[in-house]
């Protein structure tokens, strides 16, 4: 008789078949890791302008500094999706979180050697991107593993709304990440909180790895999803069109997210720790208008991923036009209110469609194309944000920003390469109801 297989030390009990995957133990642990993670991303987004300025490097510098890091991540997520498929979800997201603590902790490392004059000019800025792109290399293992995680464990119908809620946690990250972050900086300095993510990420680590039930077993040989497998799925016509309006989407939150806090700063002429407030404020009042759609508005809605692309890319294409006029503070919060509001829609849409239009053996891979996608606006927001900003004024990359949701809105319409979830038919052996 063949040896039974050892058991696995790091696993933990495993949930009831039947347990809700909204509402059971392992993922209200998910999403908790997933915090630590749009929390760290929104007090780096928050502090970078102000903290550019004062480490004497050039307002363009803020989108350079996370450009290579989104290169890597459009490489490298498929590969970590794909993985995924064949070693299982948990792996694949402790070592993202671990990754992301290494980031956080070497980009932390940097600021304070430029802040003592260690290291300055170009020398500094290498540093800070190459820490970055710990991140955008390996870190992305996390976000399509815990998405794949979500997908086995939801029927097709389901599968949009509860990846939402995964996706609500970044939000609320994003929420509390920059109030947190100005707080601890103005008592403690502006390098604290960037190590305090670093240490709750590595704890989040240990605690997937301990902790998170892995019960569904990797996928067999024959079904591994392969690089060319991957690379046909880009052009599947089942996956094309979603991943052109993420593509689209992600360049509008690279640009809107980098030219925000410039903007901020020189339409109000505030600076410094001021500045970092003001920014901090407009990103939670991003960061609240996406949660509260994607948690209380998206349930209630009950319209399909195209309805919902559809929805964002109009309201966030306003959104854009109210920052372009806005003569004072509170309208810029209104318009990055609008602008949550719009990507809460836009986002599920996009995401929950992509994962409904494939096969379960091929979820990790699809997965990794969309959080590819999502990161992919970020490699060219230095372009079409911070140099286009420089050179031709703080409504210039609005402008540009405002004509791709004008063709995400309208591609979202008219293209045949997108549609909407339906509910599954019951088993034959079922009657439907009256």
């Amino acid at each position: 008789m063949a040896d039974s297989p050892a058991p696995d030390p790091f696993a933990a009990p495993p949930a009831a078949e039947t347990a809700p995957i909204g509402r059971n133990r392992q993922f209200r642990l998910l999403w908790t890791c997933m915090l630590v993670i749009g929390a760290g991303n929104s007090m780096l987004l928050a502090v970078a302008p102000p903290l550019v300025r004062e480490l004497n490097l050039g307002d363009s510098s803020v989108g350079w500094i996370f450009s290579l890091s989104a290169l890597l991540w459009v490489l490298a997520s498929p590969y970590w999706g794909r993985l995924s498929d064949n070693v299982g979800r948990k792996p694949t997201i402790a070592l993202g979180l671990f990754a992301y603590a290494i980031s956080m902790a070497s980009f932390g490392t940097a600021v304070m050697l430029g802040q003592s004059g260690a290291l300055t000019g170009f020398a500094l800025f290498i540093s800070l991107v190459l820490a970055r792109s710990i991140f955008g290399a390996f870190g992305s293992a996390s976000s399509p593993s815990a998405q794949a995680y979500i997908a086995d464990r939801t029927t097709a119908f389901e599968r949009t709304a509860q990846l939402a809620g995964l996706s609500s946690a970044f939000a609320v990250g994003q929420a509390v990440g920059p109030g947190v972050c100005a707080w601890l900086a103005a008592r403690f300095g502006t390098v604290f909180p960037i190590w305090l993510v670093g240490l709750l990420a590595l704890c989040a680590s240990l605690a997937i790895l301990f902790f998170l039930p892995e019960r569904t077993a990797p996928h067999s040989k024959r079904q591994r999803a392969s690089i060319g497998q991957s690379l046909a799925l880009i052009t599947d016509r089942r996956l094309s069109g979603y991943l052109i309006y993420g593509f689209a989407l992600s360049i509008v939150a690279g640009v809107t997210v980098q030219v925000f806090g410039l903007f901020t700063m020189d339409r109000l002429g505030v600076s410094g720790a001021a500045g970092t407030q003001l920014i901090s404020y407009g990103f939670m009042a991003n960061a609240m208008a996406l949660l509260f759609t994607q948690l209380v508005i998206l349930p209630r809605l009950k319209i399909g991923p195209r309805s919902l692309m559809i929805w964002g890319a109009a309201i966030s294409g306003a959104s854009v036009m109210m920052q372009i006029f806005a003569a004072n503070f509170e309208v810029l919060l209104a318009a990055q209110a609008l602008l949550g509001l719009g990507a809460g829609l836009a986002r599920p849409g996009f995401t929950g469609g992509a994962s409904v239009a494939v096969d379960p053996h091929e979820q990790g891979a699809a997965a990794g194309l969309v959080v590819a996608v999502n990161g992919a606006g970020f490699i060219f927001s230095p372009l079409l944000g911070g140099v286009v900003y420089e050179h031709f004024g703080m409504n210039a990359p609005l402008a540009i920003v405002a004509a791709v949701l004008a063709f995400m809105c309208t591609f979202a319409a008219m293209s045949r390469r997108l549609r909407d979830a339906v509910a599954p038919p019951p088993p034959p052996s079922e009657t439907p109801p009256a």
